[in-house]
């Protein structure tokens, strides 16, 4: 049904009652309105198809089909479409009913023509109304199956449309968010898109990365602390709960979070209440909660590392990243963003990334997903050819493995290097996070770190960045 654009608004008059018929024809007509008539219901349906009516006038009572059976068939044609019902005396109930089913509105006989008249521009202004409405939704819907890009996310694969419109759907909500995805897809871009696509966009949003906090500190970081409530607690702290206030708390990598503190983060959603550290005061917790996780909640649920209960509290609304090979498609657009984002850092003009890079960055699986990838546009804009990208792995493997004989015990002290170096610029340099996905402790995290020489401020820069 399209929307009239000016001209004169046309109705469908339905009435048995030939004299009455005529009667409202002409005061219509005078009145600015094209009219057409009909004595009999029938053929009223038959002529309503293909028509772009503005309203219907119909009288409750006539043969073959009554006015109630009328408005039965012309709302599964046209829900919207104004029905009036005209009606006797004694038929007043049978028009409250028809209201209750639908009808816009009913008059009774004698019909004055004032109240048609003013009857009628109410019911156009308000079909007016709901088609500028519904065309204005198409064209959104429209605009949303065709977008690219929301609130910094870039990616038109379907799937990315489709976690726009989850994003939007969740933004208002007050009940949590777990956000899931492999190290590098975008948790936390997400996480702000739905803080900033939502009503909290002007407050505070407090992003918390449970795995970069010594465990002996999450407690004070998250619900603050009270002076004196602990050795060196020289004041007051507000924590990050606190502190969103209204807003929004993103909690990183959830499941590092130490199981005796799972409880009480329990609690404190279930509750929507919390004390500071060495307090008895109780203060409300306002702020929405959104925890986001690259492991898989389900294993560590089994594995006894992380609590049943806390994982469908937390999981009211969940929000699923696919990774980068899953959708290799938006691969040339990430890479012409990475390519002029590094030029227009540097003052560059940069003009358009080489499409042969592209095209070896497609056939790519991307182990760490858009992280990764942008890491090695940026690494090519600095390098250029002088460290070639290959179709498995960052770089070409290094000469040393080619042109020399290395024992076995060398050879795998490189390997070994390689992997660490890659879990640490998967996890920006955070040794927490990175000694367990390697499955050894921060001690020995810590020696191989010295013994290869490694930089953690070269992988925590690279992680700023990305």
């Amino acid at each position: 049904m399209n929307i009239q654009q000016g001209g004169r608004p046309e109705i469908l008059v339905v009435d048995d009652d030939l004299y009455l018929l005529a009667a409202i024809q002409q005061t219509l007509a005078l009145n600015g309105y094209t009219v057409q008539t009909y004595a009999n219901p029938v053929e009223a349906l038959a002529g309503l198809a293909g028509q772009n009516f503005s309203a219907v006038l119909a009288d409750i009572r006539m043969p073959e089909m009554n006015g109630m059976e009328l408005l039965s068939r012309i709302r599964a044609c046209d829900a919207d479409l104004p029905v009036i019902l005209i009606t006797g005396h004694g038929d007043i109930s049978m028009a409250v009913e028809a209201v209750k089913k639908g009808a816009y509105h009913f008059l009774q006989k004698p019909v004055d023509e004032e109240m048609i008249l003013a009857t009628l521009a109410r019911a156009i202004e308000r079909r007016q109304l709901v088609l500028e409405k519904r065309f204005l939704e198409k064209q959104l819907q429209a605009s949303r199956e065709g977008r690219s890009r929301f609130y910094g996310i870039i990616g038109s694969h379907p799937l990315m449309r489709g976690l726009y419109t989850l994003i939007e759907a969740v933004a208002d909500e007050q009940d949590p968010v777990l956000i899931s995805g492999e190290t590098g897809t975008g948790k936390e871009l997400v996480a702000r898109a739905i803080h900033d696509s939502g009503a909290r966009e002007r407050q505070p949003y407090v992003a918390v990365n449970m795995g970069a906090i010594p465990s002996e500190m999450i407690e004070s970081e998250l619900f603050g602390h009270e002076r004196g409530a602990f050795t060196g607690a020289t004041q007051r702290k507000v924590g990050k709960f606190e502190f969103a206030g209204e807003g929004t708390l993103f909690l990183d990598e959830i499941c590092s979070m130490p199981a005796s503190l799972q409880s009480k983060l329990l609690r404190v959603i279930e509750d929507r209440t919390f004390s500071r550290v060495g307090s008895n005061a109780v203060l409300p917790l306002k702020a929405r909660i959104i925890a986001a996780t690259n492991r898989d909640l389900m294993m560590e649920i089994e594995r006894g590392t992380f609590r049943q209960d806390l994982y469908f509290r937390l999981n009211v609304l969940p929000v699923h990243l696919p990774a980068l090979r899953e959708r290799k498609e938006d691969i040339p657009e990430l890479v012409e963003y990475f390519w002029k984002e590094y030029c227009g850092a540097q003052g560059e003009e940069g003009g358009t990334c080489p499409g042969e890079l592209i095209h070896q960055l497609v056939r790519r699986d991307w182990p760490g997903n858009i992280r990764e990838l942008r890491n090695v546009v940026r690494r090519y804009c600095v390098l250029g050819d002088a460290q070639p990208v290959s179709d498995q792995g960052g770089a070409e493997e290094d000469n040393s493995l080619k042109g020399e004989n290395l024992s076995l015990r060398a050879f795998m002290e490189q390997q070994e290097k390689r992997y660490i170096e890659q879990i640490l610029a998967q996890t920006g340099g955070q040794i927490t996070v990175a000694h367990k996905i390697l499955g050894i402790s921060r001690k020995s995290m810590y020696d191989k770190i010295n013994k290869y020489r490694l930089d953690l401020t070269c992988f925590r820069q690279e992680n700023k960045e990305t």
